[in-house]
């Protein structure tokens, strides 16, 4: 279409409406007018400025399609990764309200618990203190073997944890409203075993303070066995420290509390993860959707600015041809019939006026 500018159609309109043309001599020579008087079909110049403006409109066609061979498969790559990330956002979503849902049921049951007066993590350090604390009481306790001083530090570290240990079981058994089998024999057979132990602890104690002289090192007045008996009071007090310690800290159902607070810590884990895996699935299709739109209205923009420039195609052919006819009336006196005619001006197929979203596969079903 450049070629067909307004000042040059004007100039073949004023030609072709002549009743005369140019000679050498005698200058002017009478011809026929273009169109012809009683032409009904278009003027040729008209014509072939309709193909010229078909094959600007073909080209421009050509250009989209080759441009829309990347943009369209990228578009849809988009809308799959949109439509994934879609349906793992929904998935996650239910997931995080699923487990709200049991966290608030176990967070319910966990809150209705009577919590013991003192919490297991204090529990658990009153009874290192105990065994560290008694240490310094039963570390000769074993000299009396002659062993090395290694060995006769790992018998006292025994001893020490022993008798932390059994207190420990001792006051989980007697805590309990329904003892199992077990916690009915350590209520038993506990005290019996605690007495063995702490009378061989204070024969051997008696036996190392006969064979030291401890009354002499001293310089107390009382005997061995007196000194033995001391130190067993005070293991034995240290025995019942534990037992305590352990009573307090221990619920009187202790298999149901633990296994509704082992529930509320699973429940409160799971729901932290899904909550966090909701939010990153969320951020993903926030991404994805922006990506989406970003590529849409990108394709979308490219595809109306060829429209708009076939349409302008269009538009400037019906003004050049408006222009022909106008020049071309001026120069004559009649009116061809093809004049009374709207121009058959070149039509935009509509397979380029409407964009195809469509991102199915052939023979895919949606």
């Amino acid at each position: 279409m450049r070629k067909y500018t307004h000042r040059r159609v004007v100039r073949k309109g004023k030609k072709d409406g002549r009743d005369w043309r140019y000679t050498i001599w005698p200058f002017k020579r009478e011809k026929t007018p273009e169109p012809k008087t009683d032409q009904k079909i278009p003027a040729q110049y008209e014509i072939e400025i309709m193909k010229a403006a078909e094959n600007d409109i073909a080209l421009q066609a050509e250009k989209w399609k080759e441009i829309d061979k990347d943009l369209k498969p990228t578009y849809c790559t988009a809308v799959t990764e949109a439509e994934l990330a879609r349906k793992t956002s929904q998935k996650e979503t239910e997931e995080a309200q699923a487990a709200q849902i049991e966290f608030n049921a176990a967070k319910k049951k966990y809150e209705a618990l009577s919590l013991p007066r003192l919490s297991a993590k204090w529990g658990n350090i009153w009874l290192i203190f105990i065994a560290l604390a008694e240490f310094p009481l039963n570390r000769v306790v074993f000299n009396v073997f002659a062993e090395s001083q290694i060995l006769t530090l790992i018998f006292a570290a025994g001893l020490c944890v022993m008798l932390p240990l059994f207190g420990h079981f001792m006051g989980v058994a007697l805590r309990q409203e329904f003892r199992n089998r077990t916690e009915k024999i350590i209520l038993i057979a506990m005290p019996a075993i605690m007495a063995f132990v702490l009378a061989v602890t204070a024969f051997l104690r008696g036996k190392y303070f006969e064979v030291l002289k401890i009354q002499n090192i001293i310089g107390v007045s009382l005997t061995p066995m007196q000194l033995t008996i001391i130190f067993m009071i005070i293991n034995v007090l240290f025995f019942f420290a534990a037992m305590i310690v352990s009573f307090e800290s221990t619920h009187p159902q202790k298999s149901q509390y633990a296994a509704i607070v082992n529930r509320y810590r699973m429940a409160l884990k799971r729901l932290e993860k899904e909550a966090a895996e909701a939010t990153d699935a969320g951020k993903t299709l926030k991404r994805a959707e922006i990506k989406l739109q970003r590529l849409r209205q990108k394709r979308l923009k490219m595809h109306e600015q060829f429209v708009q420039m076939m349409r302008s195609i269009v538009d400037n052919a019906e003004w050049l041809i408006s222009a022909y006819r106008a020049a071309n009336l001026r120069e004559r006196k009649d009116i061809p019939p093809c004049f009374l005619n709207q121009p058959q001006l070149s039509q935009i197929p509509d397979n380029l006026l409407t964009l195809d979203w469509n991102c199915e596969k052939p023979g895919e079903k949606s």
